[in-house]
């Protein structure tokens, strides 16, 4: 675990690990994003492999630039969203981590069409694991 964290991401860590062990031997990793209002939880979501139609809003590309958001699974800042049910995100805050097989934290940054997302939904900043298991963040 991570030591002196902020409340807002020390309750995210520790629900990560609450629910990494509950996740499906297929995946490799799990996923998950915190919705906060300020120090309130509102939304959590879990990476899943099912297609979800509101990825065709936002820009899902693979690594070829080729857009993929009718083939790519439902990832956990859009499940957050869709469990939270607005279509505007101002002032809220986005957490992500990811815990890796090793049960440790990884590296969690939004892909490029969750950025699309977040900046389309104004999420006021986001906060995600990086490989050296501490936070990064972005701001908008």
């Amino acid at each position: 675990m991570i030591a002196n964290l902020p409340k807002n991401l020390s309750r995210a860590v520790e629900i990560s690990y609450a629910f990494a062990g509950k996740r499906s031997l297929k995946q490799r990793c799990r996923h998950f994003s915190f919705i906060f209002d300020r120090s309130r939880l509102v939304s959590m979501g879990v990476n899943n492999y099912k297609t979800h139609p509101l990825n065709m809003r936002y820009n899902y590309v693979n690594r070829h630039n080729h857009r993929i958001s009718c083939f790519v699974g439902t990832h956990s800042e859009m499940s957050a969203v869709i469990k939270l049910g607005e279509d505007c995100c101002k002032g809220l805050t986005l957490v992500n981590t990811r815990i890796n097989r090793k049960n440790e934290l990884d590296y969690s940054c939004p892909c490029k069409g969750c950025l699309d997302m977040i900046v389309k939904l104004g999420f006021k900043s986001v906060f995600y694991t990086t490989k050296d298991m501490k936070f990064a963040s972005m701001e908008f």
